[in-house]
């Protein structure tokens, strides 16, 4: 990395990975936060050396560095926007973190919506990063000072209670929900789309510790990424079960998840669930249709007969649920980069629909409160030499009006409104367990 100006390495026993982590956010209380596991790799910034913020709206660009702050229309596409801000202000080579607000699907589309309290699209090149892996800790600090007390806080690892847990009634307005997916099979059958989905948000009547609710999530989960963030009042944490994409070495790859049941302790139950899965129509259309509809995505930016699918259908296991995913790859055309693979991937199909333009436009209208980060994307960047967008689900957030958690699932022909509920319970269940109620005079 870059223009840091102190480096210091330590070694943790491997175990205590994630209570450090916890620690470190709790020793920095008011800091901006940015933690992204990559396993075996977590990464962890903190501050910020420049920040560029879009607004909830898409129309003005926000700059904060070391110059002072600035604002101005956005005259370009937000792609541009954000292609400029990590030439001018990343060096070589160094990540960058962000977050997509799901909006920033229908802003680039030209789709009427309206705008939420959160940014569009916000990029951040932190003022220093750790890196864990197996125990072993890199830290790169802004100065000597700097590196010296995190060394010290790392080395301090404070105790973490487990905390009262938030209680939530997965259930709530189910009837509204179910009737909600009723309105979206009236116009599948019309033919104005073939996929969509319809998420439920459950705003949670405490707030949340973000980073003992990671702690105790993680332990339970096993997500493609895990993250936590904390941006001024704004509080996300998370277990992402799916790429949106990743861009490496001039590969595209999309990471389709489609087709759910439940999963327990119980050993017997699973299989019989799996095998359900496996054997459920409704499902295996529901896949399908996904996976091709990435494969013609992919078309659009890869080179011609480099797309292909190297896993198809095979069951992921993401905490409380298993899901059917497979796998789309091709090679990056000449005269596209990683901004434009994520404008025509983004958002998720399984988090939208098919077709996808149809599929926005009816969440908008099914949908009365914005999503705002919920099935948008947590960013991770490396110069051109990897552009990840994990997306965002089965995660708790949080700002200044409410804390929530969210989940969805996919309507198509052959759906069932009560099944599609019963989805949301199971997906929430990968969450609302691990909800850590934060004390009154905790500000983490």
């Amino acid at each position: 990395m870059a223009n840091i100006f102190t480096q210091a390495r330590l070694t943790l026993p491997a175990d205590q990975t994630l209570a450090a982590i916890v620690s470190l956010i709790r020793q920095n209380a008011g800091e901006n936060y940015f933690v992204y596991e990559r396993a075996p790799r977590w990464y962890i910034g903190l501050g910020k050396k420049a920040q560029l913020t879009i607004s909830p709206d898409g129309s003005q660009a926000m700059i904060e560095s070391a110059r002072g702050t600035a604002s101005a229309a956005i005259k370009t596409s937000l792609a541009t926007c954000a292609r400029q801000f990590t030439a001018q202000y990343a060096a070589q080579g160094q990540r960058v973190f962000g977050m997509a607000g799901f909006n920033y699907a229908a802003k680039i589309r030209n789709l009427a919506f309206t705008p939420g309290s959160w940014p569009l699209l916000s990029l951040t090149v932190v003022r220093d990063e750790l890196i864990i892996e197996e125990g072993e800790v890199t830290i790169y600090a802004e100065n000597e000072a700097r590196c010296q007390r995190l060394c010290q806080q790392l080395q301090a690892i404070l105790p973490t209670e487990q905390g009262k847990p938030v209680q939530a009634d997965l259930t709530a307005q189910g009837d509204d929900y179910q009737q909600r997916v009723n309105r979206a099979l009236e116009e599948i059958a019309l033919g104005d789309y073939t996929k969509v989905i319809v998420a439920r948000a459950l705003v949670m009547p405490h707030k949340i510790d973000m980073s003992a609710t990671l702690w105790r999530g993680r332990l339970a989960n096993t997500p493609a990424r895990s993250f936590l963030l904390k941006q001024g009042e704004l509080e996300a944490t998370g277990f992402s079960p799916e790429m949106v994409v990743t861009v490496e070495k001039g590969f595209v790859t999309s990471e389709p998840l489609a087709g759910t049941r439940a999963r327990s302790d119980s050993a017997g139950e699973n299989v019989h669930n799996r095998a359900e899965l496996q054997s459920d129509s409704k499902e295996i259309v529901e896949h399908v249709i996904s996976v091709k509809a990435a494969i013609e995505e992919l078309e659009l930016l890869c080179c011609a007969q480099s797309v292909v699918v190297s896993d198809l259908m095979s069951v992921r296991e993401r905490g409380s649920v298993q899901h059917l995913g497979s796998q789309v790859r091709g090679e990056l055309a000449p005269g596209y980069d990683a901004w434009d693979a994520f404008d025509v991937l983004f958002p998720a199909i399984t988090a939208s629909g098919i077709p996808k333009i149809p599929a926005l436009e009816a969440i908008l209208r099914l949908e009365a409160v914005p999503r705002e980060l919920y099935s948008g994307a947590v960013l991770m960047l490396e110069g051109e030499q990897l552009f990840e967008a994990a997306l965002v689900l089965r995660s708790a957030f949080q700002d200044q009006q409410r804390s929530w958690i969210q989940a969805g699932a996919g309507v198509i022909a052959q759906s069932n409104a009560l099944r599609e509920l019963t989805e949301t319970c199971e997906k929430l269940s990968s969450v609302a367990p691990f909800l850590v109620r934060r004390e009154e005079n905790d500000k983490n």
